[in-house]
């Protein structure tokens, strides 16, 4: 292992973490990073144009370990991910957030883990939730499922594995072979990365919370209208779909994307967009998914309906 001076040339683990105008929270990441126990890596910090001190904050670190990476601010971390993968060295890549934090044995569990794993081309470990003022949130981690070792595709596609970017250790060379993120997918992308590194290795899971996700109003995903959301997610599903080779699989994506579009509908219908919702609707139906989850939403989405054009006519008669 390396010292905090001396980094190899190749270090062993690149570490990438998106930042744009989070100075006091990005310190405390960094710092999370600078405490890890497994010493050999690299903190490639991509700073999409921050105005709050800091690049002269990264500048000032006295760790040869830690670069700044500049790039444009476009309000996803998709583009930023993407940036950071075209500057990493290292034989592995791990991710953080400039709002979360790692615990110190991170790295050197999954390490050591994965050398005894040798068909897992890629970890991912257990997490906690805080709030803003790092106090544990207990009622919503004890709702996280459990990590999962193996082949954890199909699990993923329904959901019953709760992975997190943050918390995953990948090798460079499969993050590469899969293609990195998809820019075209701006918010869901992680979700979308993970899915097709699950469909090609098997990944070695870590039961222990090795990351603390912070839950607070300037997170990018509360930020976010919920139809974007719904509709990154049904791109998910579509692009897994079309990529699956095996028929269970393709058909799970299927109905999966249809839920997505139910859900769409569901948010178009309550904010007046009636004739969107049905034509949602009408896309989900295309899906070959149809059932009575899906026909309760329809239901509502033409009661809703209903609704607005008789209230329009009370109003033309008024």
């Amino acid at each position: 292992m390396t010292g905090p001076s001396a980094v190899t040339r190749t270090p062993e683990v690149s570490i990438i973490l998106p930042t744009w105008n989070r100075l006091p929270l990005l310190r405390k990441a960094v710092d999370s990073v600078l405490a890890q126990t497994h010493r050999d890596f690299e903190l490639v910090v991509v700073d999409e144009d921050s105005t709050d001190g800091t690049r002269d904050y990264i500048e000032a670190i006295a760790d040869s370990r830690v670069r700044r990476i500049r790039c444009e601010h476009r309000g996803d971390l998709t583009s930023a991910r993407s940036e950071g993968l075209r500057h990493v060295r290292g034989e592995w890549v791990a991710f953080l957030d400039s709002d979360d934090l790692w615990l110190p044995e991170k790295l050197a569990l999954q390490l050591h883990r994965l050398a005894a794993h040798h068909c897992c081309r890629w970890s991912y470990t257990g997490y906690s939730i805080i709030d803003a003022d790092e106090k544990p949130l207990p009622e919503k981690s004890n709702l996280l499922r459990r990590p999962v070792s193996g082949h954890i595709l199909e699990s993923m596609l329904k959901f019953d594995v709760a992975a997190s970017i943050v918390t995953i250790l990948v090798q460079r060379s499969l993050i590469e072979e899969i293609g990195g993120f998809d820019d075209s997918i701006p918010i869901r992308s992680d979700f979308d990365c993970m899915l097709r590194l699950a469909a090609r290795s098997e990944v070695c899971a870590l039961p222990e919370n090795l990351a603390l996700v912070r839950e607070h109003a300037g997170r990018t995903t509360a930020q976010l209208h919920p139809l974007d959301l719904y509709v990154d997610g049904e791109r998910v599903f579509r692009k897994a779909a079309a990529a699956a080779t095996d028929r269970r699989i393709r058909a799970l994506c299927q109905r999966q994307r249809a839920v997505q579009l139910a859900e769409q509908a569901r948010v178009q219908s309550r904010e007046g967009s009636h004739r969107a919702a049905f034509s949602t609707l009408g896309r989900a139906l295309h899906t070959g998914f149809f059932n009575r989850a899906l026909w309760r939403v329809a239901a509502g989405c033409a009661a809703r309906a209903a609704g607005w054009k008789q209230r329009r006519v009370e109003w033309s008669l008024r």
